[in-house]
């Protein structure tokens, strides 16, 4: 296939888009690699999404976690005494204050040019110019889970991107993070499908004070004591789009 033919551009772009943002298979991913090294055309449009997505990355405000991460660095590092590291992991803390979890959140770059890719490349309609962005992703940094909402709206829409297995008599809880506090529940959502939450206030209040949302694998209703009781599955920083 000639994807640099003049009647094959819009082709070769939306192919382009998902090269850049991960979702091709491997095989496609490899031709079409290939085939940017012989034809230039589709070598610039290759480029030129990559170049997009990555301004977008680039944008995306930084994430400071707690202390404790930065204690568990340099004792891995060898910069801490070994006596104090061993005490350090000896008093686990929960989840949300984990090096797991801040780690995964450092993937939020390349979930921000998910979501803004999956944003260019769905069809044109009236949506309205301000928005909020979560993707949630695992540890791998492959995007489980979109959340969105209009900033004056009061309902936040989760999509599952892909279906989910969660195990009988589990279910998954959504989470705030807010600063210097415990997480909030914001309720259950399904492993798959969509799901609309209802908001207290606007969207733009309710996460004004919110970096990042966490999914955690809970007994089937919820957790039971009002705080995160199963495993960290996802999480993902809040972005403001205009």
């Amino acid at each position: 296939m000639q994807l640099g033919r003049p009647d094959r551009l819009a082709r070769l772009d939306a192919l382009a888009a998902q090269y850049a943002l991960g979702t091709l298979s491997p095989r496609a991913r490899h031709r079409l690699a290939r085939i940017g090294q012989r034809d230039a055309t589709v070598a610039a449009a290759l480029q030129g999404w990559e170049w997009r997505l990555a301004a977008f990355a680039d944008a995306m405000p930084g994430v400071t976690p707690p202390p404790r991460v930065w204690a568990a660095i340099r004792a891995r590092l060898g910069q801490a005494d070994a006596a104090a590291a061993r005490e350090s992991a000896a008093r686990p803390g929960p989840w949300w204050a984990s090096l797991a979890l801040w780690r995964g959140l450092a993937f939020a770059g390349f979930a921000l040019a998910f979501a803004l890719g999956v944003t260019m490349l769905a069809p044109r309609t009236d949506r309205p110019g301000e928005t909020i962005v979560v993707v949630l992703a695992g540890q791998d940094a492959k995007p489980a889970l979109l959340a969105s909402a209009e900033r004056s709206g009061r309902f936040l829409t989760v999509k599952a991107v892909v279906p989910i297995a969660v195990e009988p008599g589990r279910t998954l809880e959504l989470w705030t993070l807010p600063e210097g506090r415990a997480p909030q529940s914001l309720g259950l959502i399904p492993a798959s499908g969509v799901a609309r939450i209802a908001l207290a206030v606007p969207a733009d209040l309710a996460f004004g004070q919110i970096p990042a949302l966490a999914v955690s694998l809970e007994p089937a209703g919820g957790s039971p004591t009002g705080k995160p009781t199963g495993p960290v599955l996802y999480s993902g920083g809040i972005q403001r789009q205009y």
